[in-house]
């Protein structure tokens, strides 16, 4: 596999929304690589390519993924490839005698081989950051995210079920995990970025993913709306993004139904409300072999009302389809944009 000409082929539009971004009329963007209040960076589907008028800005799906996300192109490569091309593995260099020159490529965005490896202490690293920051003193950002938490219509009880925690004081936390663990190993579970702090400055909600119990992934969130190009959400950096409650599956009963929802706090809202769900995430990071896992089950979807949202549903179809799997799906009502908008408001009486 190419990956370079692979992860080049990436769906810009699918990215771009991916990242929280709004799409106008004409395939239109803020830019979001300078200030400005009328859209002018366009998207060029045909080309997989992007244009600023406004600032000149151009490239390809992986450039415009770089700048958006501050990363070197050859690491903005891989993490697209991990989330975005289907069968991708990041595999060991060879040795030198065996590499065919590749002139084509630039040096500077040749494939790092780096191959990913989940280690005991990666769960080791995740769990003491959860342990320190529940440790930590309230500030006003705990309060300002316990306060969005309860917003978002989430009992006290079902934060603490699914283990959702705050980054109450960020150079705290930043530091001390420095001390207890090597640079490497927090770098490499993608905790901390290649400058070596912690990637959740932005984004202190924090969701664990578990396995059997153990934290294996967490996902980051802003408090709110991002009122810049922020985007509501932090993935820890080159680490394959598993599913979301999973470990409800095996207590599950065949032939029950079991609600598949795009995002963590939506699958959140529904089992508070007692629906058994599980988040897929986006489509594009979907494993198909995942499919396997629904067998015993009744499939349901209940994706966002929005165009990513349905045509994520389709392409999800396709898949459990493929894999023999029959599905149906629910729609959120008219005038809702998701899951959790609906039950919070329809809980507070405000339908």
């Amino acid at each position: 596999m190419n990956i370079l000409e692979e992860t080049r082929k990436v769906d810009i539009v699918q990215v771009v929304q991916g990242l929280g971004l709004k799409i106008h009329e004409h395939r239109k963007i803020l830019c979001p690589f300078h200030e400005e209040k009328t859209p002018s960076l366009y998207l060029y589907p045909n080309t997989n390519t992007y244009y600023c008028f406004g600032c000149g800005k151009h490239g390809d799906v992986i450039h415009f993924y770089a700048g958006f996300c501050q990363l070197e192109y050859k690491k903005a490569m891989h993490e697209l490839a991990f989330h975005y091309v289907p069968g991708y593995i990041r595999r060991a260099a060879p040795p030198l005698r065996e590499l065919a020159p590749r002139p084509e490529i630039p040096a500077d965005n040749l494939p790092d081989t780096k191959e990913y490896e989940y280690h005991e202490v990666h769960t080791e690293i995740y769990e003491t950051f959860k342990e320190y920051c529940e440790s930590q003193g309230e500030t006003e950002i705990s309060q300002q995210g316990n306060a969005y938490l309860k917003e978002r219509g989430f009992t006290v009880y079902t934060l603490r079920n699914f283990g959702i925690f705050v980054v109450k004081d960020y150079h705290n936390v930043n530091h001390y995990m420095r001390t207890r663990f090597a640079a490497a190993d927090l770098r490499e579970c993608g905790l901390y970025n290649e400058k070596d702090n912690l990637v959740f400055y932005k984004h202190p909600i924090v969701i664990p993913y578990h396995q059997k119990e153990r934290i294996v992934f967490l996902q980051g969130r802003i408090i709110g709306t991002p009122m810049d190009r922020t985007p509501r959400y932090q993935f820890l950096s080159g680490i394959p993004i598993p599913l979301f409650n999973s470990d409800l599956l095996p207590k599950i009963k065949t032939g029950k139904v079991v609600y598949l929802t795009e995002g963590a706090f939506d699958c959140i809202t529904l089992v508070q409300q007692g629906m058994p769900a599980v988040s897929l995430g986006s489509v594009t990071m979907f494993k198909k072999e995942w499919a396997k896992l629904f067998r015993r089950f009744e499939v349901c979807f209940w994706f966002d009302n929005d165009d990513a949202g349905q045509a994520a549903k389709q392409s999800y179809h396709e898949i459990f389809h493929r894999a023999g799997l029959s599905t149906h799906d629910r729609e959120v009502k008219e005038g809702f944009k998701d899951v959790n908008e609906y039950f919070t408001k329809r809980d507070r009486g405000s339908l």
